[in-house]
């Protein structure tokens, strides 16, 4: 068995990873779009008829993390890096068209180890370990996605798989069909999503992981060989992505139809939005928690159902010279729930979803941004002529990780510094990876993650690719772990998705830094508290735009030396704190305006 799936796995990492320069020109499709923020997306391509054929993408926090497939009633409200509540609605249109083609399986069922409810956020037994992802917010409301309030160390049940056994006895979800109107809705033993993939089974004392969860990695691929190939970190909101695929060998040429499903939480419309999907609550709707939901899913996080994922589509040709196809408007739109008798139908598209990119930028049809007035999602084919004499980009030099500046955060970013290598035809992108794993191959290189972003957002890094050879790049990086050992391997890919070299850097992360909070000096004098909060705005704005940039964290170095001293003169004289509370009103109300 598992001979197939390496052998199963090493055809698609070859099939989708950029090629090597051979006498045979590689055929390149590119696609290109402009996502919102957070957007949860999946690419695959079909025949003219139909036929799914293969995925070509699909974001981390489904194909990696596990959100389509992990413990929790789907309905359980959301917040920032929750860890419960399957997703079964985030691509269904995805999910169900992979789960259909010929030869492929579905997953097996996660679900909670053994509490009272997969309604349930907070524990009733025995059944957690160390999440190093996850964590369960102590903020509500619609902010909560912004709101990074989770403890420091934070326990998830990681589930296990469900059993003929629960199926027999009808194990079941808490699910609303209507406010108010609770039923049980029995689960089988199949998930259409992949279990996640960042959890090995801890087995240390104090740890009481499933044995289940040391199976969850094989599970995903052995039902979907590709899986580690096609994930792909969350692109960052509002940044065009150009995406090459060298087209598989054992796709003639011909016509074929590209399709991008797009889905984020909170876009909420009057159709879609919290009045017609809340918070569930249980068959007499009581806040403090009932039989089917605890109190910390009736009263944290948010109601995270909005209008449902929107899906893409453009017909393209391979072979026959270069050919560019685009559309501006969305094919359909998925099932809100991913459930029931139409879970994996494409509705045509209707005033139910908002279509409007002036009033509602970024909302329902607009998540692919619209791009000069024309199209949201554009295919071009390369032509043949471009590869022919092409030459592969030479090997990336002087590749060095180093410790981020920032020591507060040095424990999960870091610094990437290279020299731009040549190329004939110019660099395309930079493709950047990290393992826990050495790295000395193609396929340890597609089994690494991609980078993500020195951002408490998991999203793509980007790699500037306009500069000269011989120039020294640095760019942050980020999602890492405290203490832990990585690989880093990065190469140049060209626009005929021809990589060069792959060059590894090892690099090991200082533990975290305990360090008093930096406070706002001046402004807790002014209102008396930590606690107001307006101090509360105020370092949401410190930390959000001025600590992401060099600019912005000169000018907090600056306030941080003179703000104690200033403070000091203050704090005892009401008439200064008054004037100084005067003078703050204005930035409080701009820092309050700029995070909605």
């Amino acid at each position: 068995m598992m001979r197939r799936i390496l052998l199963a796995s090493l055809a698609c990492l070859a099939a989708l990873a950029p090629s090597v320069a051979d006498a045979q020109p590689p055929r390149v499709v590119e696609i290109q779009y402009v996502p919102v923020q957070r957007a949860q997306i999946a690419m695959w391509v079909e025949d003219p008829d139909g036929n799914f054929l293969r995925t070509l993408g699909l974001t981390q926090a489904t194909a990696y993390r596990g959100i389509g497939n992990r413990p929790g009633a789907s309905q359980m409200n959301s917040g920032f890096r929750w860890p419960y509540g399957r997703r079964e609605g985030v691509l269904p249109v995805w999910a169900h068209r992979r789960a259909a083609a010929e030869g492929a399986e579905r997953f097996r069922r996660v679900i909670f180890q053994n509490r009272r409810s997969e309604g349930d956020a907070s524990r009733s037994s025995a059944d957690y370990s160390e999440d190093s992802y996850f964590c369960l917010s102590f903020r509500s409301g619609d902010e909560g996605i912004d709101a990074v309030s989770c403890a420091s160390t934070f326990n998830s049940d990681k589930g296990r798989f469900v059993t003929e056994q629960d199926v027999t006895r009808g194990y079941f979800e808490p699910y609303e069909l209507a406010p108010g109107e609770t039923i049980e809705r029995e689960l089988d033993l199949w998930s259409l999503y992949p279990p996640r993939r960042d959890a090995l089974r801890c087995t240390s004392a104090g740890c009481y992981d499933h044995p289940d969860v040391a199976t969850f990695v094989d599970e995903a691929r052995r039902v979907m060989p590709e899986i580690d190939a096609v994930t792909m970190a969350t692109p960052p909101g509002e940044t065009p992505q150009r995406m090459m695929v060298t087209w598989p060998a054992e796709l003639p040429d011909g016509e074929y139809r590209l399709f991008v499903e797009v889905n984020t939480e909170l876009d909420y419309n009057a159709e879609w939005g919290p009045d017609e999907y809340p918070t569930p609550l249980g068959p007499d709707n009581e806040p403090f928690g009932d039989e089917y939901w605890d109190w910390w899913a009736e009263n944290n996080g948010f109601p995270y159902r909005g209008q449902p994922s929107v899906v893409y589509a453009v017909s393209f040709r391979v072979g026959g010279g270069a050919d560019r196809q685009q559309t501006a408007e969305p094919e359909g739109y998925g099932s809100l729930s991913g459930i029931g008798d139409d879970a994996g139908e494409m509705h045509t598209m209707d005033g139910s979803i908002s279509n409007d990119p002036e009033s509602a930028p970024g909302s329902g049809a607009d998540r692919l941004r619209l791009q000069e007035g024309t199209w949201r999602l554009r295919v071009t084919v390369t032509g043949p002529e471009v590869c022919e004499e092409n030459v592969a980009p030479e090997e990336i030099g002087s590749l060095e990780i180093t410790q981020y500046e920032e020591r507060r955060d040095a424990h999960r970013y870091a610094q990437l510094a290279f020299e731009v290598p040549g190329d004939d035809l110019g660099i395309a992108e930079y493709q950047v990876r990290v393992a826990t794993h050495a790295i000395a191959s193609e396929e340890d290189f597609q089994r690494a993650l991609p980078a993500n972003a020195a951002s408490l957002d998991s999203v793509a890094l980007m790699v500037p690719t306009n500069r000269a050879t011989g120039e020294t790049v640095e760019v942050d990086f980020g999602g890492l772990a405290p203490e832990t050992h990585y690989w880093v391997a990065m190469r140049a890919v060209d626009a005929c998705n021809v990589a060069g070299p792959i060059v590894v850097a090892e690099y090991t992360t200082p533990p975290v830094q305990f360090t008093t909070v930096s406070p706002c000096f001046v402004a807790t004098a002014a209102y008396g508290s930590p606690l107001a909060e307006e101090i509360g705005a105020l370092r949401r704005f410190r930390d959000r735009h001025l600590r992401t940039n060099a600019i912005g964290r000169a000018l907090v170095a600056a306030y941080e030396a003179v703000g104690p001293t200033l403070a000091g003169a203050i704090r005892d004289d009401e008439d200064a704190r008054s004037v100084v509370r005067t003078l703050l009103s204005p930035i409080v109300a701009l820092a309050r305006w700029i995070d909605g």
